[in-house]
């Protein structure tokens, strides 16, 4: 893999749209590689790259797509869908994507809202795509990846490489700031997704404000968040065109250990799922090693967490105090987890961020025990990601202080406000929402409930459609609940707190599918069910013993008085998860409701 000189890097991009950014990138880096998949497979320059890009945009162009024009895509995280991706903003056109697991009925939904006339698939989905279209009833064109006939993608390529005529600056330098760059639909876990729009203005701002607050990759980036998901768009596809980094293309989720191992990236942007996920595989490592040095592995993790926490004036039972000798057996042994970080990949790391779902400080901890600075950060896709910890200045539990240009009040009733030039223009043919969320003077009322103390960091505290109240008239939020007893063993993936209009809080917890290996070893449960062991006394007692360790650190009100252990693995976009891994509430309230009324019999 080929990385990108630091010395020399110039300032970050100042150019006002998307297309001009991917330009810049090629002048300045055009002999680096820009796009490459896993192993190396598939390696391009950003010189390559550009040329792809006009042979897309020629073909496109050929098929009728221009200025103002959507197109839709739902594909894996491939090189040829970020080449797509740009060609359509070279042409000024609108492109956005739809998560590969949407039904029929939700992709011919947001082909329909949007107005797209193309659409751009994968073999794979063909099928479920096709389906889609023929709901519509109107005329969409289909081009197929993966297919070497009239309608596939590959076609579209070559065609547009006969296109001689066709002048890639020309197109680039006729998009205008204002212009939309994309549409990004929201999860829609209280009603319909809505289109947001984000222009071209809106993404350079987001870009100029990140590079200005937090490292951004000057390396290497890992593409595996989808496109539909804002932090895909905004840390992958746009990022890289900052300081010109590598993306390593992960079209298969269940490949990003893979990925990250071969790409070594230098930032790492992501969901708490995912950091749960590399927690719980260092864990595993280890529990590997052999004594003496896994007992020295294992107190560089315990001290180093009560470091974070006495540092933080964290409150818990374990916190305690530390001799100077252990501060400085700490400081001294971090080193150790260096081979552990590179055989998962992660021993480049300048920075990671952790948004998108609340995460617990725990997580927090864990991971700077361990020489890795994660940082929480905090956005929404109507206001771009716009609330960072910064490595040298943050504050363990907050989502961080306002990025530069990011205005920031919190009103009456808990809500975050946002006005920035990186807010969405507005919801797509729906100004009544538009009114509602933005108003007049540019502020995005952004629907969660936070905090903000004196020096600005910003805490979140829950959606404010999803705060509890108690039989007692108690305001809890299940967010943090929850967050506090997932923090408290990776064998736990998921939580939701079930208590509005109850006496006490209870819960309903699945076990990690990551850590179950670790458990079953464990325990001599080799050949046993998930649902056996989601009922094995051990596991009980495990899982018991973490939710009394959370409820030390809540008010009596949230603690959990009771649970459940639910044997089955939810998965994104299933039955209870948006394919951003945001919890369905009310469906999971119908589906397990003879589990949430025995916690109350």
């Amino acid at each position: 893999m080929t990385s990108n000189s630091t010395d020399t890097v110039p300032k970050p991009a100042r150019e006002r749209t998307v297309p001009a950014a991917f330009g810049r990138a090629v002048a300045l880096w055009g002999d680096q590689v820009a796009f490459r998949s896993l192993g190396d497979a598939v390696s391009l320059t950003w010189y390559e790259a550009e040329r792809r890009v006009r042979d897309f945009a020629a073909g496109l162009t050929a098929r009728g797509l221009s200025s103002g024009d959507r197109i839709a895509m739902l594909l894996p995280n491939t090189i040829e869908c970020h080449l797509l991706d740009h060609a359509a903003t070279h042409l000024g056109a609108v492109p956005f994507a739809i998560f590969n697991s949407s039904s029929p009925e939700q992709i011919a939904y947001q082909v329909s809202t949007a107005k797209a006339t193309v659409v751009v698939t994968d073999v794979a989905f063909r099928a479920r795509v096709t389906e889609a279209i023929d709901l519509l009833g109107a005329p969409v064109e289909l081009i197929v990846a993966g297919v070497d006939s009239a309608d596939g993608l590959a076609q579209l390529e070559r065609d547009g490489a006969k296109d001689i005529e066709f002048d890639l600056a020309v197109r680039r330098a006729e998009v205008g700031e204002e212009d939309l760059a994309t549409l990004i639909y929201t999860s829609g876990t209280t009603g319909k997704p809505k289109a947001v729009e984000w222009t071209h203005r809106g993404v350079m701002s987001q870009l100029r404000a990140l590079e200005e607050a937090v490292p951004l990759s000057r390396v290497g980036i890992v593409s595996f968040l989808p496109l539909a998901h804002a932090g895909g768009r905004t840390n992958a596809l746009y990022g890289s065109l900052v300081h010109g980094a590598t993306v390593t293309e992960c079209p298969d989720i269940s490949r990003l250990n893979d990925c990250v191992l071969d790409a070594r990236p230098d930032t790492l942007f992501s969901t708490p799922r995912v950091f749960e996920k590399l927690r719980a595989a260092i864990e595993t490592l280890v529990e590997a090693e052999p004594e003496p040095r896994r007992g020295t592995l294992r107190d560089v993790i315990d001290i180093g967490m009560r470091r974070g926490r006495r540092d933080d004036r964290a409150s818990g039972p374990e916190v305690g105090e530390l001799t100077p000798e252990q501060v400085s057996f700490h400081q001294a042994s971090v080193a150790e987890f260096s081979p552990v970080l590179r055989n998962l990949g992660l021993d480049r790391l300048r920075s990671a961020f952790v948004g998108g779902a609340p995460s617990a400080p725990e997580l927090v901890y864990f991971f700077r025990a361990i020489g890795v600075p994660l940082l929480e950060a905090y956005g929404s896709t109507e206001t771009g990601q716009n609330i960072f910890n910064r490595v040298d200045d943050f504050k363990t539990g907050t989502a961080g202080r306002a990025l530069p240009g990011v205005e920031l009040k919190v009103a009456p009733d808990g809500e975050l406000l946002a006005r920035s030039s990186m807010n969405m223009r507005g919801y797509l043919d729906r100004p009544g929402d538009t009114a509602a969320a933005l108003d007049g003077e540019g502020w995005v009322y952004t629907g969660d409930i936070v905090t903000m103390d004196d020096d600005g960091f910003v805490t979140i505290v829950d959606r404010k459609k999803e705060l509890i109240i108690n039989s007692s008239g108690k305001n809890m939020s299940p967010a943090f609940i929850e967050s506090t007893v997932k923090a408290e063993s990776s064998l736990i993936g998921q939580v939701v707190a079930i208590g509005d209009g109850r006496r006490y809080v209870t819960g309903l917890i699945t076990l990690e599918p990551e850590a179950l290996p670790r458990l079953v070893d464990r325990y001599g449960l080799q050949g046993t069910s998930l649902e056996d062991m989601a009922k094995h006394p051990r596991v009980l007692d495990e899982i018991g013993q973490a939710v009394d360790r959370a409820n030390c650190r809540m008010n009596s009100n949230e603690q959990l008085k009771k649970f459940v252990i639910v044997p089955e693995v939810w998965s994104p976009d299933g039955d209870e998860l948006t394919p951003t891994g945001k919890l369905k509430r009310r469906v999971v309230h119908d589906k397990y409701a003879t589990q949430i009324e025995s916690l109350y019999s």
